[in-house]
């Protein structure tokens, strides 16, 4: 028998206008039936409710008023999701292609026969100018190595199974940017596994709220308390993560945000990591 879930694409926006009707399009556009777009906005000014408007009969479910920030917007959406697995998209981002949810089942349906809960592939990470700055995803066996210390795995349209939810609740609204790693820790914490699909599954703007030199300091905070909240006492390594934010943090003030990302990714070569920071300028 043919294995057709449904699915639940949840979108937060806030004054998102100017790319929110690229992200609705590419999940209209899919060809698996079997799909709901839920977007909750969180009282914006800049004509985002317009966008809203203009597709009310093709979106599940939209809402405009004020929230308390990204993770209390899923949580809302996730009341409203009605599907077997759920994925979150950016008001920035956009499926792969048309084909992406469709391509995915297959893999959707390994996992639930393995008893995964979570399933993710590859993302772009695209700059203002359209050009691809890096792609992200790598296989679970590399990710699994360090995913207890600090978020290895893509989370833009990942797929968690809606059991998920119903066995850790809901995302911790205490967090500004890591929320979904903590929500994650929830599961990888206890062993359990993750699928990796090996496809594109989405394209993601550079220059987010996480996507910045200065939220590092916050990133680093917030992975130390996901691990405490889940039983996992803080390591070294991101205790050394915290002294490189704060270093970096005080270096933009002082030699501005374009020097900061060249040093960046000058250290990104010397350790053998691609350059990243620097392309987003």
């Amino acid at each position: 028998m043919q294995y057709t879930p449904r699915i639940s694409i949840i979108t937060s926006v806030y004054n998102g206008r100017k790319y929110l009707e690229e992200c609705i399009k590419s999940v209209q556009a899919q060809t698996y039936p079997q799909v709901e777009h839920i977007v909750i906005d969180g009282g914006s000014t800049d004509g985002t409710t317009d966008v809203l408007r203009q597709y009310d009969d093709q979106l599940h479910y939209w809402v405009s008023e004020k929230d308390n920030g990204i993770y209390h917007a899923w949580n809302k959406g996730l009341a409203q999701a009605s599907g077997d697995w759920i994925a979150f998209l950016g008001s920035d981002d956009t499926l792969a292609n048309a084909r992406a949810l469709e391509d995915s089942i297959g893999h959707l349906h390994t996992a639930l026969k393995d008893d995964i809960r979570y399933v993710y592939g590859k993302v772009n990470l695209i700059s203002a100018s359209s050009n691809i700055i890096t792609v992200w995803g790598d296989p679970w066996e590399k990710a699994k190595k360090d995913i207890l210390e600090y978020m290895t795995v893509t989370h833009c349209c990942a797929f968690h199974h809606r059991s998920l939810f119903e066995d850790h609740g809901g995302f911790n609204e205490r967090f500004r940017i890591t929320g979904d790693y903590e929500f994650l820790l929830r599961e990888f914490a206890k062993g359990r596994d993750a699928l990796f699909t090996d496809q594109l599954l989405a394209s993601m703007h550079a220059g987010g709220i996480s996507a910045n030199i200065r939220s590092k300091l916050v990133i680093a905070r917030e992975n130390i308390l996901a691990r405490q909240l889940n039983g996992l006492p803080p390591r070294l390594h991101q205790r050394i993560q915290v002294l490189k934010a704060h270093t970096a943090g005080a270096l933009t003030g002082i030699l501005g945000r374009h020097t900061v990302n060249k040093l960046s990714d000058l250290y990104r070569t010397l350790t053998g990591k691609d350059k990243l920071w620097s392309k987003m300028d």
